[in-house]
């Protein structure tokens, strides 16, 4: 057993004994509050942020990803800049080494708005994060008996492939811009039993057929983007199996799903506070990652939305969130009414079936539908029930978009239009 299987497993079981550990929040705070005590040390070694260590979390400034990517050689504690790690995750997405010491990996995310986040992790966080992972979303057992996890993402990744470490588990890395029929070819040979994958990927797999290809699935995902409810169903009834939300990004593992579906963010290693958004009841995650020591992630604010859920029937004390809905700038604001991206897609996407492909475009004077002809006297309809006698700007409507990035954003927000 590598030295590499070992942190991971200790990750896992570390995972799992949370969920018998922490019974209330209260629990949950109190963990929070060691961590971030055992986290001092890698605040003085980062240049940002090295004359507030010792602390309480809640004295230090709220920063944003753009400011650190500006500023990224004084928020890692490796003393690589900026250039070397673009360098370097450049050439891990060409397959070759990046040149970085010490078993350091630099890699890209697809952020929400499609620009690419630069993250930068050691061997021991890549294992920490994969354990953590595991724990959260492999099927019972996965690590004794033979897991096959296929994972499609814009671009492969030494943080993903050290998965093969942990076990009997076999990884397949299927990229965006591969045909839907090619994907298809290698889900079938492959036979995954758990699937992660952004929500467009699972609706274009669903169009072409395959609840006859007989994967055995135990777990499925999405992620990346929203998924509206009518979706996640007819998702379900294609591929046998519901998909749930995780919630990935450059900052780290934010959330995860409980055995029931529900998103739950991962308090016992982060710290999340919620930001409210004015004139909805929505929220603002800031972020702080209480296990990154390589490049501290220390009360980032994200600019995803995300709405609270109730109390989860699982019991959990980490908090529940109804996903992930799309970023804070497509908030569409008219006077005596303010409409959050998820009531836009959910009310469209019951409006013109879930199978269907369309995007909603919003300015202050105007909202574009680009939909199917035979759909868009429904999705007008169905917008203008959003408005239940505020006052309305024209709604036109066009033919469907063809998909124009890595991710589908499919309700925007243009104030210059």
């Amino acid at each position: 057993m590598t030295s590499d299987r070992l942190a991971i497993l200790r990750a896992w079981a570390g995972a799992q004994a949370s969920r018998l550990q922490l019974r209330t929040p209260e629990d949950v705070l109190r963990r929070q509050e060691r961590m971030w005590r055992r986290f001092s040390p890698t605040l003085s070694r980062t240049p940002a942020l090295a004359g507030l260590a010792g602390l309480p979390h809640h004295r230090l400034p709220v920063s944003t990803p753009d400011e650190v990517r500006r500023d990224f050689a004084r928020w890692n504690t490796v003393d690589v800049s900026l250039e070397r790690a673009v360098a370097a995750a450049e050439a891990a997405e060409r397959g070759g080494e990046g040149g970085l010491p010490h078993g350091l990996e630099a890699g890209f995310s697809t952020g929400t708005g499609g620009a690419r986040g630069l993250f930068l992790v050691s061997a021991a966080e890549r294992a920490g994060y994969l354990g953590h992972a595991l724990a959260r979303l492999a099927p019972a057992g996965a690590l004794l008996g033979p897991c096959r996890i296929a994972l499609c993402l814009r671009a492969d990744s030494a943080l993903y492939r050290d998965v093969t470490g942990a076990g009997s588990i076999a990884f397949t890395f299927l990229g965006l811009d591969l045909p839907t029929g090619e994907k298809l070819a290698r889900l079938n040979a492959f036979r995954p039993h758990v699937l992660i994958a952004p929500s467009h990927v699972l609706a274009d797999i669903s169009r072409h057929g395959c609840e006859s290809a007989g994967w055995p699935l135990r777990r499925l995902f999405y992620g990346a983007e929203p998924m509206p409810e009518s979706e996640r169903a007819w998702i379900g009834r294609r591929l046998g199996m519901r998909p749930d939300p995780i919630y990935q990004a450059t900052e780290g593992f934010i959330g995860a799903p409980c055995r029931f579906g529900t998103l739950h963010l991962n308090e016992d290693v982060m710290i999340v506070e919620r930001e409210a958004v004015a004139g909805t009841n929505r929220f603002q995650p800031v972020v702080t990652d209480l296990r990154r020591t390589s490049q501290p992630v220390v009360r980032l604010k994200l600019d995803d939305l995300l709405e609270s859920a109730p109390p989860c029937r699982c019991g959990s004390p980490l908090h529940a969130i109804r996903g992930v809905e799309g970023r804070i700038g497509d908030l569409w604001r008219y006077p005596g009414r303010v409409l959050a991206p998820r009531m836009v897609e959910e009310a469209l996407a019951t409006a013109v079936g879930p199978e269907t492909e369309w995007r909603a475009t919003a300015s202050p004077s105007a909202i574009l539908i680009e939909v199917a002809p035979d759909r868009a006297e429904a999705a007008k309809l169905a917008l203008g029930g959003l408005f239940a006698g505020a006052p309305a700007p024209p709604v036109t409507t066009a033919p469907a978009p063809l998909r124009d990035g890595p991710k589908r954003r499919r309700v925007r927000w243009e104030s210059g239009r």
